[in-house]
């Protein structure tokens, strides 16, 4: 672990902010390019979306840590307020995020497809990078074993071994980047421009809330009735990209009868 990267003075630079902010200026950039470039917004309004939906992942990343961690805030609530103590929760991060962008796109009249589709290698990207910082920080652990994968974790007492649940993710997310990746050579933009609908961010969706759901299991944390927040949300946001899915290929195929 190596939570501190170095020191300006005495003030210490933490690798986790390093890393995560890292990661997240290259998602936003990377999502800005790809949303003017392959899907022809506008420069206007995919600045001015992601800059709120970045700051709506922020708070939704927020308020699902509290969650996730309710007993540490349950014992002490003035802790609520110190919310640069980290406690995020990527899942709601992306929830927060997404409902901000729908918000702001439907009052422009915009859909919300292309943005979607946009963001969606980014985002998996994002979770690639980010969760090394989590590896680094020391936070994110898993549940004690005795498996080969195990690792120890400096708070730990000597021969403990703990699931790199934060390695987990980031894995997972890169096996999630290589499926989205061939996605897009079988489903080009102009193909889902003739669809009028996503087709790579609900995929996003069911493979990284069927990651977390699995993943979840190995990792140390506060539950309710057995599961982690993680959990639940990921359940509720892998439903929620199936049905997406569906609709826009029923849709699509209703259209084609019409025509034919």
């Amino acid at each position: 672990m190596c939570p501190i990267l170095f020191r300006i003075g005495t003030v210490p630079v933490h690798t986790y902010y390093v890393i995560w902010t890292a990661a997240l200026c290259f998602t936003l950039e990377w999502t800005r390019r790809r949303a003017e470039g392959l899907y022809g917004m506008p420069s206007r309004l995919v600045s001015g979306v992601l800059f709120w939906s970045f700051l709506g992942m922020f708070v939704g990343a927020r308020l699902g840590g509290y969650v996730d961690f309710w007993r540490v805030y349950a014992e002490d609530p003035m802790r609520l307020l110190r919310f640069w103590e980290g406690a995020l929760s990527s899942t709601t991060g992306f929830l927060g995020a997404g409902l901000t962008a729908i918000l702001l796109l439907r009052k422009e009249g915009w859909p919300v497809w292309p943005l979607a589709e946009a963001a969606s290698l980014p985002a998996a990207g994002l979770l690639v990078l980010g969760r090394w910082g989590c590896f680094f920080n020391g936070c994110c652990y898993g549940i004690v074993t005795d498996h080969p994968f195990g690792l120890h974790f400096p708070f730990d007492a000597a021969g403990v071994l703990r699931h790199p649940t934060q390695l987990y993710y980031s894995f997972g997310a890169a096996l999630i980047f290589v499926i989205l990746f061939a996605g897009e050579r079988v489903w080009p933009p102009v193909e889902r421009r003739a669809r009028s609908g996503a087709i790579l961010w609900p995929l996003f969706m069911i493979l990284y809330g069927g990651m977390r759901f699995f993943v979840d299991f190995l990792r140390h944390g506060d539950r309710i009735m057995g599961l982690r927040v993680g959990q639940i949300v990921g359940v509720a946001v892998a439903v929620a990209g199936l049905i997406w899915l569906i609709a826009v290929d029923v849709a699509f195929r209703r259209r084609a009868r019409l025509v034919d």
